[in-house]
């Protein structure tokens, strides 16, 4: 009996041995599939940081010239938001994939509990990662936006443009034909300039480019129509608004809007950081 004892014993003591090998290894290989994923997150943000920075030179590039170049800014607009929209697919695949490997880690725990330690810090790190990404969405989602507002923008500079040189040219008919355009871009900008991280002066601007082009078309109409009081009159009140569009303090719209995405860009730096500590 006791030689049988002993064997049980040992039988015992091999199937918890056992048990803790197999435990150690399922979660441990669990531990691994989080971390595999983690890193693929890593690196799909990393791209999108690279991709954004190199729009962001091309940009500073364009602002700083001696001559700015509203169509070539409207292209890289274009290029600007497709990367956003593609950022925001990213982040979404990205969370899933986090989600995923959350569940997983809790699968067989009464199989994993002796490594419970790694996998409640692996827990920790795919908690940071989906915080980075929560801010990440945000920002991506606004930046098309945004985009999308700087792109009307840019097509009210160069029918701005275009109405200078049929001024110039006393096209009274082809100027008329700009303003028309222009109003139905300033139109799509104004509905635009509500857009998340944009400044409330971006709106005033807008309803102020609205006064300005419904002006300029009065003033129009009077001068094909020879009305010299009209013109006189409307030539007056774009003189008025033209002053109110310079007082806008566009350095400080550029402030405000970078005031307004700093606290998701640095949660989402200080998160991923710790998700990668």
């Amino acid at each position: 009996m006791a030689i049988i004892a002993i064997v049980l014993v040992v039988l015992i003591l091999i199937a918890i041995i056992g048990y803790a090998v197999a435990g150690y290894a399922a979660g441990e290989s669990r531990v691994s599939a989080a971390d595999k994923s983690l890193n693929a997150v890593v690196s799909d943000q990393n791209k999108l940081t690279k991709t954004f920075k190199e729009i962001d030179t091309k940009f500073t590039g364009l602002s700083t010239g001696t001559n700015f170049d509203a169509a070539q800014a409207k292209t890289l607009l274009g290029q600007f938001i497709a990367d956003s929209q593609d950022a925001t697919k990213t982040v979404v695949r990205d969370q899933a994939s986090l989600t995923a490997s959350s569940t997983k880690l809790d699968e067989l725990q009464w199989l994993t509990t002796i490594d419970k330690g790694n996998i409640n810090k692996a827990h920790a790190r795919l908690d940071h990662a989906q915080k980075a990404l929560a801010s990440a969405k945000i920002v991506s989602e606004d930046y098309v936006q945004d985009g999308q507002f700087l792109q009307s923008f840019m097509d009210v500079i160069l029918d701005l443009d275009k109405l200078s040189a049929s001024a110039s040219a006393s096209d009274l008919a082809g100027a008329k034909a700009v303003v028309a355009t222009l109003k139905t871009h300033v139109d799509a900008a104004t509905q635009q300039s509500t857009a998340p991280g944009l400044p409330t002066q971006m709106h005033a601007l807008m309803v102020d480019f609205q006064t300005l082009t419904s002006d300029f078309g009065k003033l129009l109409d009077a001068a094909i129509a020879g009305d010299e009081t009209g013109v006189t009159t409307y030539s007056n009140k774009l003189q008025t608004d033209v002053t109110k569009l310079g007082t806008y303090n566009f350095d400080q719209m550029g402030s405000d809007v970078t005031a307004f995405y700093k606290p998701y860009i640095d949660t989402f730096n200080s998160e991923m950081s710790a998700a990668t500590a």
